[in-house]
């Protein structure tokens, strides 16, 4: 994932109400810097986390914005060890 700028992937879940995760996907959908790319969640209720496509200085202002409400932190390779 490019690191200059360009867009990047972020997991955002909600700290404590899962009201303002549904409230942040509502948020983004006419958002043109943001792009949804894939919820998290059992298929019968809501998703607990979401993952988009945004640049840092973007993401940055999410996170201002959401303080205390989401979790949004950059999309990182899982590795075993």
């Amino acid at each position: 994932m490019p690191s200059s700028g360009g867009p990047t992937r972020y997991i955002v879940r909600a700290a404590n109400d899962d009201g303002a995760l549904a409230s942040f996907i509502a948020s983004i959908h006419n958002d043109p810097a943001v792009r949804l790319v894939d919820t998290i969640g059992p298929s019968a209720g809501p998703p607990h986390t979401v993952v988009v496509e945004t640049d840092p200085a973007t993401a940055e202002q999410l996170k201002q914005r959401t303080r205390n409400q989401l979790m949004i932190e950059p999309d990182s390779p899982l590795s075993l060890f």
